[in-house]
Order: structure tokens, then sequence, then C-alpha cells
């Protein structure tokens, strides 16, 4: 409770929040760490959209109803639904906690870190 009192605080006042700091980020990278240091999304089609399942946490899963999803459309869902899985808040969701770390835009596959 003390946390989230500091935190609104320190937005309203304009403070520069770290969220490498927060316990929900730290917890994130700590089991990112345990299970090898990503994670691998399969991406696949459907007739009425597209879904995103990681292979290595069940449950997080995200998708959209575009029939051509675009690669930042499909990443920063990726991301949304990550940071959604570790209860991580929007105020500290940055990009570059979790970013892509594909070597070639393959749809079908995404990995990140």
């Amino acid at each position: 409770m003390f946390r989230k009192i500091q935190y609104n605080l320190a937005k309203l006042l304009n403070f520069p929040i770290n969220p490498e700091m927060d316990h929900r980020v730290q917890n994130m990278r700590t089991v990112i760490e345990r299970v090898g240091g990503h994670l691998n999304f399969s991406v696949q089609r459907h007739h009425d959209g597209w879904t995103a399942e990681c292979r290595e946490i069940k449950g997080i899963i995200t998708g959209g109803n575009t029939a051509n999803p675009t690669d930042q459309e499909i990443n920063d869902s990726i991301r949304d639904a990550i940071f959604s899985a570790f209860g991580v808040p929007a105020y500290l969701c940055k990009d570059d906690l979790i970013r892509d770390i594909r070597e070639a835009p393959f749809l079908e596959n995404r990995v990140f870190a």
C-alpha cells in the first residue's frame, strides 16, 4: 500500500520513476531468467485475426482481429500481454524493459527478453 502511494505521489509531482526497482518488474525478470532468459511466442493467423501464445509460460496469450497485422501491432500486443501477466502497471511499462530480440521478421515466431 505504501509503495502505491509513493508511486502515485511521484507521478503527480513528476519525479522520475525507476521501473527496475519495482517488485513486479523484478519478479517478471526473475521468471523470464528462470525459463531460459527469453519468451518465445507462436503467432498464428486465423480467418478473423491472429493470436500469439507464449511457449514457456502458459496463459500469456494475446491477439487481434486484424487480418494482416503489422509487426509493430503484434509486438505491442505481446508486450502488453507480458506486462499484464506479471501485474506491471501501465505507468511502469517501458519499451526497453522487454525488447523484441528476433533476428528476422518472421510472423510465426517472436522472441522477447
